[in-house]
């Protein structure tokens, strides 16, 4: 059987109570919260991929 690479996604995880996602950022490594002037907070570990974060950070910027 020869594999096209095509994958189906794996299924959305049903949604956890705000006290266990707190608990699970507190935990990471080397975390960095950055709250923008228009309310927008973003959390990255210290695997964060800057190429995406600067992407990321673009486009919040020219919505602004």
């Amino acid at each position: 059987m020869q594999d096209d690479g095509a994958a189906l996604p794996p299924p959305p995880l049903p949604p956890r109570p705000a006290a266990q996602v707190r608990a699970a950022v507190d935990k990471r490594v080397g975390l960095i919260e950055i709250d923008l002037a228009d309310g927008t907070r973003l959390r990255v570990d210290a695997f964060v991929n800057e190429r995406a974060l600067q992407r990321v950070l673009t486009v919040l910027k020219a919505r602004s």
